[in-house]
């Protein structure tokens, strides 16, 4: 399979249905999920005559104020925390998209990647439609215009068209259409609270809502939430769920459940078996926040050293992962995260941090480390290498980027400034996790042929 460079899309995206006040449980559910994306959020509302929608560039709290939430009135709603890719941080792209079209306004949010969007795209501008920014999302709005029939018929013939690992919901004036990927790639649950259905990409929304968790949607599974039935279509014959692994290595939040797995359940049985493979004494043991800290406490537990908060982090700073250049990222990084030099220094320190992906971030981690007076800094992997990249919409750097692709253990010492370095092995981490879960960023194994699924769809 060829390897290129992809865009990323694990933006969180949420759905409301049977609120009566929808704006604000989705504004709330989507705070809990503003770990997800820091670079646009937006709103839509239905009242069961039009859609409303309020979005703009930047965090929740920055972008949608009280008031403008006291206009957007209507039981139904949907809505998206993004994160922008590079050269992809235009307003045109933040969701959710806007349609008013002769047989109805309606608004939808994405997650994930289509694979074939460049080809889908270009045979619609060839035909003389007309795009205005470059997401999934006018994409799939442009499809269902061109799509006769209901509107069920209309994502019926859509979902024949588009390939790729992909959520979506849809909200009409008095419905809402809510689709999960065929391979389950991106997690999407139900939730139910005494009034409403809510769903969403990270069961910690359901919380602060006053919801329960009542599944996963099913991967290929289309359900129809109308004023008069809630109804269940399986789109896509039924696949072997394979939900992308770094969901429990970075992207969820600890107290979601992703595929009946706790995150956190997850991220401390890695970093027990990071730490029964341990053969260097060390002085004590922190974990990069927040990812890190349950793996950190584990292994902390089982090595039976101390853990030790080293690593001061500056809770209104964003991920730098997910910043969309190397220069903000870097600059991300330098508020994001302080050293305390009275724990570290003339300490051999162990460094517990989920992943690397460019190693960027162990680089300068490791030198704030040192700077604070660490004698020695041994830096622990709590998931194994990534290696190849991702297919699937979740992560957008290319292989030759990739730390491990380019350097052997010794070579990222020396690039790291640390000691040692070590990994948690694919084989313990396969023990940690479902055994249904997508590895492929780490095994180069890609799902069976995900472009191939649209063969099974039916009539």
């Amino acid at each position: 399979m060829k390897q290129t460079n992809v865009i990323q899309d694990s933006s969180g995206i949420l759905g409301i249905f049977g609120s009566e006040n929808a704006a604000n449980s989705a504004y709330y559910g989507l705070h809990a999920m503003q770990h997800r994306g820091q670079d646009g959020v937006g709103i839509a509302v239905s009242n069961g005559e039009t859609v409303s929608c309020i979005k703009g560039l930047g965090l929740l709290s920055e972008t949608i104020s009280s008031a403008s939430l006291q206009d957007l009135k209507g039981s139904i709603a949907i809505g998206q925390v993004r994160m922008a890719t590079t050269g992809d941080s235009q307003l045109e792209n933040v969701q959710p998209i806007m349609v008013r079209a002769h047989q109805g306004h309606f608004a939808i949010v994405t997650s994930g990647m289509i694979t074939n969007a460049i080809t889908l795209r270009n045979q619609l501008e060839e035909e003389g439609l007309i795009f205005q920014g470059t997401s999934d999302a006018e994409l799939i709005a442009h499809l269902i215009q061109i799509h006769p029939g209901k509107f069920v018929d209309k994502i019926r013939g859509v979902v024949q068209m588009i390939e790729g690992a992909y959520n979506f919901m849809i909200a009409t004036r008095d419905s809402l259409y809510v689709m999960r990927d065929p391979y389950g790639i991106h997690p999407l649950s139900m939730g139910k609270s005494e009034q409403s259905m809510i769903f969403s990409s990270e069961t910690c929304s359901f919380g602060i809502l006053g919801a329960h968790f009542e599944r996963e949607v099913n991967p290929g599974e289309l359900l129809c939430l109308c004023p008069d039935k809630v109804e269940s279509i399986q789109l896509v014959p039924a696949h072997k769920e394979t939900t992308c692994a770094m969901e429990y290595v970075y992207f969820s939040r600890p107290d979601s459940i992703v595929n009946t797995q706790t995150v956190h359940e997850v991220r401390t049985r890695c970093g027990e078996a990071l730490a029964r493979q341990e053969d260097v004494q060390a002085d004590m043991v922190i974990g990069v926040p927040d990812t890190a800290t349950s793996a950190a406490v584990a292994y902390a537990r089982v090595s039976k050293m101390p853990y030790e908060i080293g690593l001061m982090k500056n809770r209104y700073i964003g991920s730098t992962f997910i910043r969309p250049t190397k220069q903000q990222r870097q600059e991300g990084m330098r508020v994001r995260l302080n050293a305390i030099s009275s724990v570290l220094k003339g300490k051999r320190v162990i460094l517990v941090d989920d992943s690397i992906v460019k190693g960027s971030t162990a680089k300068r981690l490791s030198v704030l480390l040192k700077e604070a007076g660490a004698k020695e800094v041994h830096l622990r992997i709590a998931s194994p290498k990534i290696s190849y990249p991702c297919l699937y919409g979740t992560e957008r750097t290319r292989q030759e980027e990739l730390a491990a692709y380019n350097y052997t253990e010794e070579e990222m010492c020396a690039l790291f400034q640390v000691e040692s370095i070590r990994f948690l092995s694919l084989e313990d981490f396969k023990k940690c996790i479902p055994d249904t879960s997508c590895l492929a960023c780490f095994n180069g194994n890609y799902s069976a042929k995900l472009c191939d699924y649209k063969k099974e769809i039916k009539e």
